[in-house]
């Protein structure tokens, strides 16, 4: 081989092998939740998703813990193949109501998401696919700001973290607009709470 294309080769082993290295601050994937001004994947008027489906049998206890049906949306979240988990978020004429298709062993949700309704419109949904618990991406609280925006947080996961202690969250500020309505995400912000070995500041 040519002295200059072994060089060459070097050089491009070298760069691989410090960019595998290389950690990344959040997760190891590439999340929609690392970009600051993330790309929609709602479009007006789009149907509501069908709950993907679960390869292992679904616990009968578990199922028997969702959330009983209360509203309209509700009914339609459910025709779709969901079932309803947590509290609805309600408000401004604005409903957003979560819903999963399985459940791990302790009955945690898997495979779900949350649907936002807009005077009975269905508007979108707060991710682009479906997350499970204990997971980078997992979204854990909603809240309704206005009758056009709401805020979401999300868990945020290194490797090394602890499946009970996520080392960050992400907020997404998302804003109702058109008509239909549609739901889209506007800006993110992820903040670390911490280190449980820093010591508090002494005011002595």
């Amino acid at each position: 081989m040519h002295p200059a294309s072994i060089r060459t080769a070097i050089a491009c082993v070298a760069t691989l092998v410090t960019c595998g290295a290389m950690p990344q601050e959040i997760g190891q994937s590439t999340s929609w939740l690392d970009s600051a001004a993330p790309s929609t994947w709602n479009t007006p008027g789009q149907a509501i998703p069908t709950a993907p489906k679960i390869e292992s049998a679904v616990d009968p206890r578990c199922r028997e813990l969702a959330r009983p049906q209360q509203l309209t949306e509700d009914a339609r979240v459910r025709e779709r193949g969901w079932d309803l988990v947590g509290a609805f978020q309600g408000g401004w004429d604005i409903v957003v109501t979560g819903a999963a298709a399985g459940y791990d062993g302790m009955c945690r949700p898997l495979q779900y998401q949350h649907f936002v309704f807009v005077r009975g419109v269905f508007a979108g949904t707060l991710s682009p696919e479906p997350m499970n618990s204990r997971s980078d991406g997992a979204l854990g609280q909603v809240w309704l700001q206005n009758q056009t925006q709401l805020t979401a947080e999300y868990s945020r996961y290194r490797e090394t973290d602890a499946l009970c202690c996520p080392s960050a969250r992400t907020a997404v500020v998302f804003e109702i607009e058109g008509s239909p309505p549609t739901v889209r995400p506007v800006s993110v912000s992820t903040s670390r709470p911490p280190s449980a070995t820093e010591s508090p500041r002494s005011d002595k």
